[in-house]
């Protein structure tokens, strides 16, 4: 059985998870966030030319997350008016004007434990026949869960 799911669904869909799943799949956890993609650009740096892919806004205020905009048109290579940004869990400064869609989805959430448990993927995945995959094995991102899909596929015998 190959599980190619976010870790905490994974666990979720074990009816007997033994220990060592228990346990590592359960140090991967997942948290919820908010996307939204806007043309509001009022939230990018004063000065054009420091924006860049990733751009973080911080408010000085300690209780209140810092706001991260990816800048689509540099990240995609896109060229077109207007700048097409996604923010994260942030929409109050957004003109709801120019929000084009909103979208919740997880992210792998990184922690010192899940750091560890992800060194630990050998005790479970091959294991009783059961193999996992998903981007929670590397940094998080699209990249990853691929990456982790071709090993799986390498213990199957198959390298692509």
């Amino acid at each position: 059985v190959i599980f190619a799911t976010h870790s905490d669904q994974a666990l979720a869909l074990l009816k007997d998870p033994s220990d060592n799943e228990s346990s590592v799949l359960g140090a991967l956890p997942y948290q919820k966030n908010l996307a939204i993609l806007h043309t509001d650009t009022s939230i990018m740096p004063i000065t054009k030319r420091t924006w860049s892919s990733w751009n973080y806004l911080l408010s000085g205020d300690k209780g209140k997350s810092v706001t991260l905009t990816y800048n689509m048109n540099i990240l995609q290579s896109l060229d077109a008016k207007p700048d097409f940004l996604v923010t994260l869990n942030s929409s109050a400064e957004i003109d709801p004007a120019k929000i084009i869609k909103k979208i919740e989805y997880q992210h792998p959430l990184f922690t010192v434990d899940g750091a560890r448990a992800q060194r630990r993927k050998k005790q479970i995945s091959g294991v009783n026949n059961t193999f996992y995959c998903g981007a929670y094995w590397g940094n998080g991102f699209h990249e990853d869960g691929v990456n982790s899909a071709l090993e799986v596929c390498k213990d199957f015998g198959a390298f692509l």
